[in-house]
């Protein structure tokens, strides 16, 4: 299960805008429309963002998603909240992540927060395990999964610009002071069969029982938001809510999930190393 949702969450991560020919309009709210007055269209403002994604080395990512899990046989709903901060760099792949998930049920209560933090380099794969009270070393043959998982968050834009290029006409195009504002409401077979091919990308490397339930996947709804800055073109924000029916172990689960993510500290974070008391602490995970 708890593949299942990082999987899915990675998905969604992957995902882009098409491009379209409307300039921008000023958003609801902004306090001087003046200064939200950009010609540029959607597409001169997507072309603009990849080219300077090109230059990207490293970053920061603050991630919080907030999920409601039903479970139709066991009459169950779950909240689950997981926040999330990541520095990562982009060649060699490599991140340092802290972690703090909370699950909420009438049938579990409101048990403690689960804390991790995690080191991925080409040194390997370190934990910390909270159970135990020390690092742990995760299996190197696991390491390709999770470098495959960080390819797929970083896929190559222009790939995803032709997958969307069939649904331009559902974009909104707005702005503001300081950012362009993109949007899309999309759901229904047509999207779906979208989300497959990015889900398909990613699951690919991963476990069988995890593409098995992509099978039994159905996408209700799902909204896309992405705040991109005027000078850099690089995005500041992302949100992705999604309504998803799957089968999971004959079990029906609907999932609505709500994803927050903020970028910043693009080029400022440096190589990525494991500190060496946690190589000398860190047990083999066997």
């Amino acid at each position: 299960m708890k593949k299942w949702m990082m999987a899915m969450g990675a998905g969604a991560l992957a995902m882009s805008l098409a491009a379209c020919g409307e300039t921008a309009e000023p958003a609801a709210g902004t306090a001087d429309k003046k200064e939200a007055n950009s010609e540029l269209t959607l597409e001169e403002v997507f072309a603009k963002s990849q080219e300077a994604s090109e230059d990207i080395k490293s970053l920061h990512a603050d991630m919080v998603n907030n999920q409601v899990m039903s479970i139709e046989s066991a009459g169950m709903e779950m909240e689950i909240a997981m926040d999330i901060a990541m520095d990562m760099t982009l060649d060699p792949i490599a991140f340092y992540q802290k972690a703090e998930t909370t699950m909420v049920s009438e049938e579990m209560g409101s048990p403690e927060p689960m804390m991790m933090e995690m080191y991925m380099t080409e040194e390997g794969m370190y934990m910390n395990d909270p159970t135990i009270g020390s690092w742990i070393k995760m299996p190197d043959e696991n390491i390709p999964d999770l470098q495959a998982m960080m390819e797929q968050q970083t896929a190559d834009p222009s790939q995803q610009l032709e997958d969307l290029k069939a649904f331009e006409d559902d974009f909104t195009f707005e702005q503001s002071e300081d950012e362009y504002i993109l949007k899309l409401d999309a759901a229904g077979e047509e999207f779906q069969a979208l989300i497959d091919k990015q889900m398909e990308q990613f699951l690919g490397q991963m476990e069988l029982e995890a593409q098995t339930a992509m099978e039994d996947m159905k996408i209700n709804a799902v909204a896309y938001e992405i705040f991109i800055d005027k000078e850099t073109f690089l995005p500041n924000n992302m949100n992705v809510d999604m309504d998803i029916d799957m089968n999971i172990e004959g079990d029906s689960v609907n999932i609505q999930s709500d994803l927050e993510s903020a970028y910043s500290k693009y080029n400022e974070i440096d190589a990525i190393t494991v500190p060496a008391e946690v190589i000398e602490q860190a047990k083999e995970m066997e």
